[in-house]
């Protein structure tokens, strides 16, 4: 893999825009916003060479730590059925879209775009051509001006939920006793919304679309095969430097946002005093420390930021920031098991929380709540958390919110909660919240 020559800035939506919808399998992962902790650089890996299915054991014999970043570069998502492989829990229940645990890819050609410096690098590896390159990059320079692609106005969709949202109401309160009882102090408990979809569609509009109504520094989109992954993740989860200082950001803690500016900025403030949003962060940002400290040198964990408030489209987030510098006894694929499935997206205690979560959602999560990013060869890594997602393989889509509980939340504001978390995906798929309401 080399350095091939260094372009003037193209907007990376742009560039996809031109990959023809039966190329095979590539990744986007664009930063759609940018913040001062990250957001600075987008991805688009093309002409895949290699691939990793299965588990961690098999992505442990291909990274490595001793080359540059692109030349051992692969590009994918862990699912969050890989907590099975790391502590012993029972089978999750049944799949609608079944998807495999790991999957990673290795490019012939990947862009880097750096939206700071408003340029980007193009790598190449020497077995692959650069005339496709060429033409997808000349495509995007000579577009027409285009508009917010919409949903097509003949497609039907259905949609279905693993629970009715009673039941979810009644979840909640189960999960309240629960932590009552002391069994656990936080759960994440989430619904997962599914159906198919008839008619035309083309789902990189799709994608654009979700990353114009609701932009993420952590945005997505991944083809393998039938699969399509659409993603406009908020949340980081892990991002390893080339020196192994790792640092993660839970995200607890939310509030709707406003038009009206004097209610925005109240609602921002009502978040950052809110005793039960700070008792869920506190909790989460604990167990990352733990979680960090099982593969990084003592010492050295620290909290940089607790109870930080960052404003997205629709939402208000409370996000705190974990650091760490990583053992060298320790690779990068071993502190990111010891993080892992993110703990915003569990509860604490971890397993605890995992086995009551599974129990009560009747659904596999599949990669909902794992982590999408990638491997440098030097040792690098950057991954979101698995959050404001669409999943979808032939004409199936899936898609999950959810939030946690603790003893403080009452069953009416978290159902809320996860009506405001499904907005953007939502407008993306032309579906009135209203739909997911009645369910």
């Amino acid at each position: 893999m080399k350095l091939l020559e260094t372009l003037d800035w193209i907007n990376p939506l742009d560039v996809a825009a031109q990959i023809p919808e039966n190329e095979e399998d590539w990744v986007l992962l664009y930063s759609g916003m940018q913040t001062k902790h990250t957001g600075n650089y987008s991805f688009l890996a093309l002409k895949k060479q290699k691939e990793i299915t299965g588990g961690f054991k098999e992505l442990a014999g291909r990274l490595s730590a001793d080359k540059g970043t692109f030349e051992n570069c692969w590009f994918g998502y862990l699912g969050y059925g890989l907590k099975n492989e790391l502590e012993k829990l029972s089978e999750d229940s049944a799949s609608f879209i079944k998807t495999p645990d790991l999957w990673f890819a290795k490019f012939g050609v990947i862009f880097v775009f750096d939206h700071k410096k408003q340029q980007v690098d193009l790598w190449v590896d020497s077995s692959s051509s650069p005339e496709f390159t060429r033409q997808i990059i000349a495509g995007s320079r000579n577009k027409s001006p285009h508009n917010l692609p919409l949903v097509h106005e003949d497609m039907e969709i259905t949609i279905s939920s693993n629970m009715t949202s009673a039941k979810y109401l009644e979840k909640v309160d189960y999960i309240k006793e629960a932590i009552k009882r002391g069994d656990l102090y936080q759960a994440n408990l989430t619904r997962k919304f599914y159906g198919k979809i008839s008619g035309n569609m083309r789902h990189f509009d799709i994608f654009k679309k979700l990353c114009e109504i609701s932009p993420a520094p952590y945005s997505a989109f991944i083809k393998s095969g039938g699969l399509h992954i659409i993603s406009s993740s908020p949340e980081q989860f892990l991002h390893v430097d080339k020196n192994g200082n790792a640092t993660t950001r839970p995200i607890k803690g939310s509030g709707a946002r406003h038009a009206d500016t004097a209610l925005d900025k109240t609602a921002i403030s009502n978040l950052q005093n809110s005793e039960k949003d700070r008792a869920e962060n506190l909790m989460i940002v604990d167990l990352s420390r733990n979680d960090l400290a099982r593969n990084c040198d003592a010492g050295t964990i620290k909290v940089d930021e607790l109870f930080s408030i960052e404003t997205y489209a629709t939402v208000h987030h409370m996000v705190s920031s974990i650091s760490g510098k990583k053992s060298k006894n320790s690779s990068t694929l071993e502190l990111i098991k010891g993080c892992f499935p993110p703990g915003s997206m569990t509860g604490t205690p971890k397993i605890k929380a995992m086995e009551i979560c599974s129990r009560l959602e009747e659904l596999k999560r599949g990669i909902y709540s794992g982590a999408i990013g990638w491997f440098g060869g030097d040792g690098t890594c950057d991954f979101s958390v698995v959050i404001r997602t669409i999943i979808m393989k032939e004409n199936k889509f899936e898609f999950q919110v959810g939030g946690a509980i603790v003893n403080d939340s009452t069953a009416t504001e978290e159902f809320a909660e996860t009506m405001l978390k499904a907005r953007g995906i939502c407008g993306a798929l032309g579906i009135k919240i209203s739909r997911l309401e009645q369910l």
